[in-house]
Formats: C-alpha cells, sequence, structure tokens
C-alpha cells in the first residue's frame, strides 16, 4: 500500500467518523457543524476510490456519473445514509475491488438507493439516472454494461461481504440491545436462520429436475440469518439446487465466517433445520443450542419430568421434560407450552439453562425474521434476481441487508434518541394483545422487558423512497419521519 493510500484512508476515516454520543455528554448526534464535515467525508471517499482507479482514462463517462452521485451524496438524506459505508471501506480497504468506471462507494450506494425505490429493472434505475444528470444526453452515466459487470464481480462480492460486519460492528454501538431485559441470556448471541425462495431473472435458464438439471424449482434458494438483538439481518447463503435446508445449513456452516460457528449462541429455527447430530456437534463444540418446534416423526426413547419452578416467566407452560432422541447421543428437552388461546405447543431444545417460559417467548421473535423477509420481497426489490450468477445473486442480497441496516442506524440516530419510536406500530401490538378473538400469545411478563416492533414500518420506507434527495436537516425528519412513527396515514 503507498502512503498515499494510507494518508487517503486515513483520511476518510477521520471525516467520516461519528459521534455516537463518545465524548459527548450531551449525546448529541451530527451537529449542524459536523454535517459539512460528513459530506466533506463522503467526497474524500469517493474522490479516493476514483483516484486509485485512474477514472481519468474515462473522462466523458466518470464525469458525468460523478456529476450524478454528487447530486444523490452530497448533502442528501441517501448521503446522510450512506456515511457509515464510507466508513466501512475505509475498514475493509480493498481498493483493488473497484473496475476503472465505478467506485465501490458509488456500487454500493446505487444498489441501496435501487433498493429502497423498490426497482425491479436495471433499465428503470438507468433511466432515473439519466434524469438526474445535468447534460442532455441520450446515453444515461452509467453504461448498463458497467453495471451487470460490477454485479457480477467477484472481488466485489468479497469487498460486500467484508462491508457487512463492519457495518454491524457499527450498529451495535449506535442500536439498542433489544435483549437487555433478559438478564439470564447474559452477552450470549442470539440469532434466527430461516430460508426463503427468489424468483430467476428474466435471463436465467433454468433445469430443474424435470428438465434434466439441478436448479430448484421454487427458485434460487435464500438462506438468512438475523440478529436477534439488533434487529437486522446479518449474513445470507445462497443456492440455486434442490436441496433440504439442512445440507444447505451444512454447506454454510463449513466457511470459517459463518454465523453458526460463534462461541454460546442461541439458534431459533423452524423444523426444516432439526438435525441432531449436527446440533450434538455445535453444543459439544462450541456451546452452540437451538430452540425450534417438535417434530411427530421424531422417535423419543426416554423421558424424565423436570421441576418447572413457580413464576410469571413460566405463565403457560404444561411440563418440562429432559428425553432422549433415536437420532441423538445428548441429552434434548420437551417444552408443553399452553398458550393464551388454549392451544397446547411443544418446544425441542438443547438448551437447558434457561426457564421453559423463556425458551417459548424467544422462538416467538424468530417472527422478525419473516417480516424481515417481507420487507425484502414487498418493500425492496429483491423478489426477483438481478442476475442470472450466483455472485449476481449474493451482491443482490447482502445489498439488501445494507440497506437494512443503513436505515435501521439512521432512523434510530434521527428518532430513537429523543425517545421516538413506532408508536403506532407497538399500539396495534398492545391492541392484539387485549384483544380476546385475535390476540397474541404473546405473555404479559414480558410487555415491560421487551418494546420493539418486527420490522420497520412501510411508511417509513416510503420516506426514505421518495426524501432520497432532500436536505438532511433535523427540522426534515421532525417534520416527515416523526408522524410516520406515530400515526399511520
Amino acid at each position: 500500500m503507498t502512503d498515499a493510500h494510507a494518508n487517503g484512508n486515513k483520511t476518510a476515516r477521520s471525516a467520516i467518523e461519528y459521534r455516537h454520543g463518545r465524548g459527548d455528554e450531551k449525546g448529541e448526534y451530527f451537529r449542524e457543524n459536523e454535517r459539512n464535515r460528513l459530506t466533506m467525508g463522503l467526497r474524500d471517499v469517493r474522490d479516493m476510490c476514483c483516484k486509485y482507479n485512474n477514472l481519468s482514462e474515462h473522462p466523458m463517462n466518470t464525469k458525468r456519473l460523478t456529476a450524478v452521485m454528487d447530486r444523490l451524496t452530497d448533502h442528501t438524506v441517501l448521503g446522510e445514509l450512506l456515511a457509515p459505508v464510507g466508513d466501512a471501506l475505509a475498514r475493509v480497504r480493498k481498493p483493488d475491488a473497484n473496475t476503472s468506471v465505478l467506485s465501490m462507494f458509488d456500487f454500493i450506494g446505487l444498489g441501496v438507493l435501487r433498493h429502497l425505490q423498490g426497482m425491479h429493472t436495471l433499465r428503470e434505475q438507468l433511466q432515473s439516472l439519466l434524469h438526474l444528470a445535468p447534460a442532455q444526453a441520450p446515453e444515461p452515466p452509467l453504461a448498463r454494461s458497467t453495471w451487470s459487470d460490477a454485479l457480477c464481480s467477484a472481488r466485489r462480492r468479497t469487498v460486500v461481504t467484508e462491508t457487512i460486519p463492519a457495518l454491524l460492528g457499527e450498529a451495535r454501538t449506535v442500536l439498542p440491545d433489544r435483549l437487555a431485559g433478559f438478564t439470564e441470556l447474559g452477552k450470549r448471541p442470539v440469532y434466527a436462520m430461516d430460508g426463503t425462495y427468489q424468483k430467476e431473472s428474466a435471463h436465467y435458464h433454468r433445469r430443474t429436475p424435470r428438465q434434466g438439471g439441478r436448479d430448484n424449482p421454487k427458485g434460487h434458494a435464500l438462506l438468512s440469518f438475523y440478529d436477534l438483538r439488533l434487529g437486522c439481518p446479518a449474513d445470507v447463503h445462497i443456492d440455486t439446487r434442490s436441496r433440504h435446508e439442512t445440507k444447505l445449513l451444512r454447506d454454510y456452516d463449513e466457511s470459517p465466517q459463518a454465523m453458526t460457528r460463534h462461541n454460546q449462541a442461541l439458534w431459533l429455527v423452524d423444523r426444516a433445520f432439526i438435525d441432531a447430530p449436527f446440533w450434538d456437534q455445535k453444543k459439544r463444540r462450541l456451546g452452540i443450542t437451538m430452540i425450534t418446534r417438535m417434530k411427530k416423526s421424531l422417535i423419543i426413547d426416554s423421558s424424565e419430568s423436570l421441576a418447572v419452578t413457580p413464576s410469571p416467566v413460566n405463565e403457560g407452560v404444561v411440563k418440562d421434560q429432559g428425553i432422549l432422541l433415536r437420532s441423538s447421543r445428548e441429552p434434548w428437552r420437551l417444552i408443553t407450552l399452553r398458550t393464551r388461546r388454549g392451544t397446547q405447543v411443544e418446544f425441542l431444545t438443547n438448551e437447558f439453562s434457561l426457564e421453559p417460559g423463556l425458551i417459548a417467548f424467544l422462538y416467538s421473535r424468530r417472527w422478525e425474521q419473516e417480516k424481515c423477509f417481507d420487507t425484502w420481497k414487498n418493500d425492496f426489490s429483491q423478489a426477483k434476481a438481478w442476475g442470472k450468477s450466483s455472485v449476481a445473486i449474493g451482491n443482490q442480497v447482502r445489498l439488501a441487508i445494507i440497506t437494512s441496516v443503513l436505515v435501521a442506524m439512521l432512523v434510530h440516530r434521527k428518532m430513537g434518541r429523543h425517545g421516538i419510536v413506532d408508536d403506532k406500530a407497538l399500539r396495534k401490538q398492545d391492541r392484539r394483545h387485549h384483544c380476546v378473538t385475535d390476540g397474541t400469545d404473546r405473555p404479559d411478563w414480558t410487555a415491560p422487558l421487551f418494546r420493539f416492533t418486527s420490522k420497520v414500518s412501510r411508511q417509513v420506507l416510503r420516506f426514505f423512497k421518495h426524501c432520497f434527495l432532500e436536505s438532511p436537516s433535523q427540522a426534515l425528519y421532525d417534520s416527515q419521519l416523526r408522524p410516520m412513527l406515530q400515526a399511520y396515514l
């Protein structure tokens, strides 16, 4: 690395550094005298990327593209949203992943914008850039082939993959710990995992088993991983083949960076991921445990009753049993719970240190993963693949993860520090909780410990969709974003 490059990274890190209350007793973020520094920081990051990509070799394309990106990110809501990306890229330090035209920062920025706007086709996004270009020309400032090649770049996938942990680390300093009220968990990571499917792109030539191939008839398989403490997606595994979810899980686990290798983690999974030998091994080696629903096909060789502590936490617990499964060599636990509606539900877990009522509640929070899929497919442009290669599919989904984390961080910075949350969703939650005919099964003891919504409101996402070019003043957030968090339109 050259000295100039090192100094550029240092400057970028300094310019984009945030004031998360560190050294500020009042905990004020983004004061007016820092907004100019933030804007200049984004310019420094983008200029640094351009410098080391020899953008001068393409003066015509890059001049118009630079003008458009300046319009999108200089002192705008989108620029403030993307600011943590510049900081994360400076720490990743992989400028060689950029091409000669499109910098890594611009690539991520355009991907985030496409998700926020819900644009399903590349032509639609390129036309939107054409309307932003100051010059009157029939060609957009960014060629379709340039964006497509960038999306299919394995080098870019590496950088995007490494950028996500950096953003999540930043998010942990900003977002509240949603499970902080459950002291029994300590600091253990709590993750949810689930699979979904994505439609193939129009250019994808599928070959299902019926057609003599191995493609999944439902579409591309996305195995997504969700951090319950942050309330954000954290990783993804992609496969185009027709395979069972347990095999996808084992493939993902082979990666050294897999979240399934995190020590003492607690996993919330559905019955499709019941693989007793896999979870037995995880518990022995790393202290990892899981919670799921009981499966009728599982054979129990023996069982013994476990004592249930009489406390509000164990409200509705009918029985707690230690069991031995025929498919496992380790002890397991079967918990039977009677819900508020009178239905009996059985939970299977190899976690013995937590109260049975808490185990049942934690499993219910797996719903947040499902709501994340809802956001991706109905609000972001994630329902259909942008490209036909596995690299393109992976980059698309990881850009959706980045978008989710950035939105959560900015909403909390602008509103959460004032104690403003998604009140309308919480009020709706309370009404359902006390409704006799359509009540939830959430126990009363959890109400003071967990006051969080399952997803970002659609109205909040529409704010970013329509106001991304506005100046990011606090007055804008107070007048446009605050009402979206307090009342339905």
